[in-house]
């Protein structure tokens, strides 16, 4: 997916002013542990270089399911629905970047893009879709050559152009780095937590798990344990932040790889 080193030409070079901010980038990138801390880093200095106000971060965590998707939004405008499409396995945000980059040695794709095909017209559709209005995404691959994170930034108010692309090829390595030590606190947080109680979820929570794998809705779950829809869609998201899924499918799965359900 990234091909050999290339050459940098004159006008995608950084000037003073930027090489000052990327240096106080990577510096702040370092104190990052938690999500909050994440999150204000890319909404203060990250922005003096690249500005935006959604980022989606993707991360794959070996499932069958794909990547888990994770936002930091500072729009009002990109409500749940409209991550639920992005986040999509099958449809959304992954699949589109990935037919986009097929056949090209680059990991980075611009939306809107100076191509006509098929796949960019897709990615476009999504992406105007779901209240992104623009898109700048980089993929991340390991040394297996495999796809192993994307990183998209919406509503950028700056051209996409190649110096942009220098920019965000140069920044991706430490947003990575910085997103990977946010997940790996929270996996020790999470740890430590179940190593207290013994379970990741609580038994009500197992149930409603157990629920949502035999097809029930909401609605249907409520009625059985004899509580109201609003208590279930808390106890859901309780749930999808327990085992770090974004979706009720991907939450299954993952229920089921760390033993808390039995397989079919």
């Amino acid at each position: 997916m990234q091909g050999k080193g290339r050459q940098v030409s004159s006008n995608q070079r950084m000037n003073d002013v930027d090489r000052e901010h990327f240096s106080d980038v990577v510096e702040n990138s370092f104190a990052i542990a938690s999500r909050q801390q994440f999150f204000a880093w890319t909404q203060s200095s990250l922005q003096s270089l690249l500005p935006h106000e959604i980022l989606i971060c993707g991360i794959e965590d070996g499932s069958r399911q794909g990547m888990v998707m994770h936002r930091f939004s500072a729009s009002r405008y990109f409500r749940d629905e409209h991550f639920n499409m992005i986040a999509d396995p099958l449809q959304g945000l992954r699949p589109c970047v990935m037919a986009v980059v097929e056949g090209t040695r680059s990991a980075l794709v611009f939306c809107p893009g100076t191509r006509t095909r098929s796949s960019d017209a897709e990615l476009q559709q999504l992406v105007e879709g779901n209240e992104l209005k623009n898109l700048a995404a980089h993929l991340v691959t390991g040394a297996s050559g495999k796809v192993e994170a994307l990183y998209g930034f919406s509503r950028i108010p700056v051209a996409l152009d190649v110096r942009l692309g220098h920019i965000i090829e140069l920044l991706i390595p430490h947003l990575h780095n910085a997103f990977l030590r946010v997940l790996a606190t929270e996996r020790e947080i999470s740890s430590a937590g179940s190593q207290r109680t013994g379970r990741l979820v609580t038994p009500r929570q197992e149930e409603i798990l157990g629920l949502i794998k035999e097809g029930k809705t909401n609605v249907e779950i409520a009625r059985l344990l004899d509580c109201s829809p609003w208590t279930i869609k808390n106890h859901i998201q309780s749930i999808l932040r327990r085992l770090d899924s974004n979706t009720r499918t991907h939450a299954i799965s993952r229920a089921m790889s760390l033993g808390i359900l039995k397989p079919d």
